[in-house]
């Protein structure tokens, strides 16, 4: 039976950066050197082929939001969506369609935000991994 692997907690993070850095170790460890991933093994034919998004898709997405989320600060709660689909679905349908024909994303809906937040019940908040990301887009990546 393997027994876990202690962590020992080498320096104190007492700035914000410190911090920062820390976490990002944490979350985001050095590509390694060598690849593990077989260079000849054969990956399986996809299960589904791309297809472009429909409206009646928009409709049910917008359904299974939460109402009062947003998404990323600087965004509109879910809850403009779910009350205002009827107007907003036809729109956006079009954003879509011309994305995918256009094959242009726009570059804002690629920025993300990392927030981290401490996972409950940890014993120790400064072990790094007592905390999890929580990445956060602009609603429409």
């Amino acid at each position: 039976m393997k027994h876990p692997v202690l962590r020992q907690v080498i320096w104190e993070a007492t700035t914000n950066k410190e911090k920062g850095e820390w976490l990002f170790k944490e979350f985001f460890p050095p590509k390694p050197a060598v690849s593990t991933v077989d260079p000849n093994h054969e990956y399986p034919k996809p299960k589904w082929k791309y297809q472009p998004v429909t409206n009646e898709c928009l409709v049910r997405c917008i359904a299974k939001m939460k109402p009062y989320k947003a998404t990323r600060s600087g965004t509109v709660p879910n809850c403009v969506y779910k009350n205002n689909a009827e107007l907003l679905v036809p729109q956006l349908g079009n954003i879509y369609h011309a994305i995918d024909k256009l094959g242009y994303y726009p570059p804002d809906w690629r920025n993300m935000e990392t927030v981290v937040l401490c996972k409950p019940g940890k014993p120790d908040y400064t072990d790094p991994s007592a905390h999890r990301p929580i990445v956060l887009s602009s609603g429409h990546a």
